[in-house]
């Protein structure tokens, strides 16, 4: 499937009656293209009963260009206050306010990991919706880790921002569907839509997110075989920077470990597992 992107990168669906405003974000980071198709597919007959819906293709010049970014990574860049002048601050400033005007957001995203499955990131807040979605592990705390994030800028507006992480970069096409299953529990959970779709009986895995760990030298390497959310041993070795050791600590795992990061790039994010029932 191509990313062809529609005549319009914002586009307002109208219920009949009054109810909550909605927003969903595809391609914030352009080459994670599972939510764009996505949607896609979903626009031409995408029909809602009530209350308003945002259909956003978040970054137009990456998707087209099926890049991550252009100068900055626009999930940095949700915050208030944003003076910033890069293409990707501009972008966010139109961006938040959409967001300003919703309930809730649906934030499509992919990450690199080929072996990894869908996962959730949200705050305390939306657990609740959060566990009705098809997926296992449910991860918080990002907006104090990851700052800047459309899901955490809707948070400190005391509203509910999901990020939902639907699956490897390379397999684009196999999770379109997972994301369009998203989508319509998403709209459910509202009462937006009556499209034909369960909520989730997946068992969850509860993960507060704690440190961002970056690549400060080229001597910085990962230990191979880290796998994102894999459950770390105390004292494993996660990295090293010379002589340097990174090791884990009871109850940790590991967090989008990205092998090809670049020197000041994210490495990886170290996540405790949470005891929730």
């Amino acid at each position: 499937m191509e990313a062809a992107m529609p005549s319009s990168d914002i586009i307002e669906i109208n219920g009949k009656g009054p109810g909550p405003t909605l927003a969903i974000f595809a391609g914030v980071h352009g080459n994670e293209l599972a939510g764009v198709y996505a949607l896609q597919e979903l626009i031409p007959g995408l029909k809602i009963n009530i209350g308003k819906l945002y259909i956003v293709f978040a970054n137009p010049e990456t998707i087209e260009k099926k890049v991550r970014m252009i100068n900055k990574n626009l999930n940095r860049c949700f915050f208030e206050g944003n003076s910033g002048a890069e293409p990707e601050d501009k972008r966010a400033r139109e961006l938040m306010t959409v967001l300003d005007s919703c309930d809730a957001l649906l934030d499509l995203h992919m990450f690199y990991d080929d072996d990894g499955a869908p996962f959730v990131i949200c705050e305390d807040n939306a657990i609740d919706l959060a566990s009705k979605l098809d997926v296992g592990i449910i991860s918080t705390n990002w907006t104090r880790t990851e700052p800047g994030g459309s899901d955490g800028y809707m948070y400190l507006k005391g509203k509910i921002g999901l990020c939902v992480e639907c699956g490897p970069i390379t397999l684009a096409n196999e999770y379109t569907g997972f994301a369009i299953n998203v989508i319509y529990q998403f709209l459910k959970y509202f009462n937006m839509a009556d499209y034909p779709v369960t909520f989730s009986d997946i068992p969850k895995r509860y993960i507060r997110a704690k440190e961002t760990i970056y690549k400060t030298s080229n001597e910085f390497k990962l230990t191979s075989g880290l796998h994102n959310f894999d459950a770390l041993r105390p004292n494993q070795l996660i990295a090293t920077k010379g002589e340097q050791k990174y090791l884990a600590r009871k109850g940790e795992c590991i967090i989008f470990p990205h092998y090809s990061a670049r020197v000041g790039e994210e490495a990886y994010i170290l996540g405790q597992e949470l005891d929730i029932t």
